[in-house]
């Protein structure tokens, strides 16, 4: 059994009161913090951001490159799924074109331009 506690004179328990106010706000502004940076960390632009880091590291940068190329020219988007969800109606020709022009803009974005 534990000994009760001794008395506590008033004016130490109105300190020990502000002690712990104190405490609780300061944990309170923290957490404030915590979940703004982590609001701030589940953005859009940091999620993508992340990823591209990610995925460079992994050596695996041109699928970033693709997804630019995609986003910047959204016909490439396009003619991709077209070619992709329906593939009977797209010949062989066109398939290789479409090869082709990837490969030809990821080679041109991943290449820096030349100062001559």
């Amino acid at each position: 059994m534990t000994p009760p506690n001794p008395p506590v004179a008033p004016r130490d328990r109105r300190l020990m009161i502000e002690l712990l106010r104190l405490r609780a706000d300061y944990e309170r502004a923290a957490l404030c913090r915590s979940v703004c940076h982590l609001a701030g960390q589940l953005r859009p632009q940091a999620l993508v951001s992340q990823a591209t880091e990610q995925l460079r590291a992994t050596g695996l940068g041109w699928v970033g490159l693709g997804w630019r190329a995609v986003r910047r020219y959204p016909m490439l988007w396009s003619l991709a799924s077209s070619l992709v969800l329906k593939p009977g109606r797209r010949g062989l020709a066109a398939k290789a074109a479409l090869a082709a022009g990837l490969v030809w803009l990821l080679r041109r974005q991943s290449t820096p331009p030349s100062d001559d």
